[in-house]
């Protein structure tokens, strides 16, 4: 196979500028679309209340998820806060539910803080699953993102970043960038540096493709 000319490589970056300027302006209109997201609905405030008004609730066939201590409870917790949006759970109802869906050692482990300290709020009922069944390390969150480095592929090291970036808390976006280049060590993260991401997904999706050119 020839190798590429200089043209051919100056069409490649003009074909690859135009493909993130797009996707950068979808993101931006995306962003500013989509409202931020909270653990039960009693987090939500009056908000959530005025929202909707005097409008009946419009209930739809969801499955509700379950949970049995095998993987990260953040997903489990996001799915009940969407069921419980959507459904219009009271508050005062949604530990209840969640735990009724509790199964295996996550169920036996519900038994026993029931058994201690009574039924928990919403927000302690989330905070002491992930606790029990979080990540291991969890007193530095930060700081084992930013341990996390890519050995592999681009798309492993996005699953790996993905799955710890949840734990941190809220970061600008400029931040969120910044920690994902510098996980994927030079020469790449330097290549997207020049392309000045102005989005988290815009900097992975730069990623894959330029692992893909090379």
């Amino acid at each position: 196979m020839a190798e590429p000319t200089t043209a051919d490589l100056a069409k490649l970056i003009q074909t690859l500028s135009a493909s993130i300027s797009d996707l950068q302006g979808q993101v931006v209109a995306l962003q500013q679309e989509r409202p931020a997201a909270a653990f039960f609905s009693g987090s939500r405030g009056s908000g959530h209340d005025n929202q909707h008004g005097d409008r009946p609730p419009h209930f739809q066939k969801l499955y509700f998820p379950k949970f049995d201590g095998k993987s990260d409870p953040l997903a489990f917790l996001n799915h009940c806060e969407s069921y419980f949006h959507q459904q219009r759970i009271a508050a005062e109802e949604q530990v209840w539910m969640a735990s009724y869906n509790l199964e295996a050692n996550a169920q036996m482990w519900f038994i026993q803080v029931q058994q201690d300290k009574d039924t928990p709020s919403g927000h302690s009922f989330s905070e002491l699953l992930n606790l029990r069944f979080g990540p291991t390390i969890r007193s530095n969150p930060l700081g084992e993102l930013m341990a996390c480095k890519r050995t592999g592929s681009v798309a492993e090291y996005k699953d790996r970043f993905e799955a710890l970036f949840p734990r941190v808390g809220t970061l600008l976006e400029a931040q969120r960038v910044q920690a994902f280049m510098a996980g994927l060590l030079p020469p790449l993260s330097l290549d997207i540096e020049l392309h000045n991401p102005q989005s988290l997904v815009v900097a992975m999706c730069i990623a894959q493709k330029l692992e893909l050119r090379e």
